[in-house]
């Protein structure tokens, strides 16, 4: 792969510049009352930002599943989508088990921690 350098930058910047979005996401969605939603909606942005795919189908270059389902749906029309959309759902259901998961064992401490106290 010829632009391997190019290939690992781009990769760089866009983790970066999605670490610092998703830093003000998490801000913005601090519930206090609703835990279970912030869990949630971050779990979900996660997903949607971090699920890669293959950029095209001969090749074995990594793109953003979002961005590859975006593409194919401008450049090749809406049929053509179900290629990266299905790794994606399939990570955005993950995503909202582990969330539901991670606040039922949040929520389950913060109830022992009271009855011990």
């Amino acid at each position: 792969m010829e632009a391997a350098p190019n290939y690992l930058l781009i990769w760089a910047i866009y983790l970066l510049a999605s670490a610092g979005f998703f830093w003000i996401y998490w801000k913005v969605t601090a519930f206090k009352r609703q835990i279970w939603l912030s869990y949630s909606l971050r779990a979900l942005m996660l997903a949607l930002v971090l699920t890669p795919w293959y950029a095209n189908t001969q090749g074995d270059v990594y793109a953003p599943a979002l961005m590859v389902v975006t593409l194919d749906a401008i450049t090749l029309g809406l049929d053509t989508i179900a290629r990266a959309l299905a790794p994606l759902l399939i990570s955005l259901i993950a995503a909202e088990i582990l969330a539901t998961i991670a606040w039922l064992v949040h929520r389950n401490k913060k109830k022992r921690v009271k009855t011990e106290a």
